[in-house]
């Protein structure tokens, strides 16, 4: 199982939309992978909409909440910012569907 420790993999890079996307494409490197990556917040707080909305919103974007929940495991993670990255996976999953309902594709 492949481990991310969010403080060490990002340093202080955990503010942008670029340094989400790093952590995206890391998790889509892994993506085929029998077990998930697990993603550890220990010791870190990102309060950041646009970090979580690259590294894993656009995944929601393009996956469905089950399938991204069977690749992608997160830990320690601050409850405010668990809030946020709800929000913006309940979101972004909801544009998906709404797409899927109108035969879009997703963006």
């Amino acid at each position: 199982m492949a481990r991310i420790h969010i403080e060490t993999f990002c340093h202080t890079k955990r503010v942008s939309r670029g340094d989400g996307a790093f952590v995206r494409r890391a998790i889509e490197e892994r993506w085929s992978d029998s077990e998930p990556v697990v993603l550890d917040f220990e010791g870190v707080r990102i309060a950041s909409v646009s970090f979580f909305d690259e590294a894993l919103g656009l995944l929601a974007r393009k996956h469905d909440i089950d399938t991204l929940k069977s690749h992608v495991k997160v830990e320690n993670i601050d409850p405010a910012d668990r809030q946020l990255l709800n929000r913006i996976v309940l979101a972004r999953a909801k544009e998906r569907r709404m797409d899927a309902a109108d035969g879009s594709s997703p963006r």
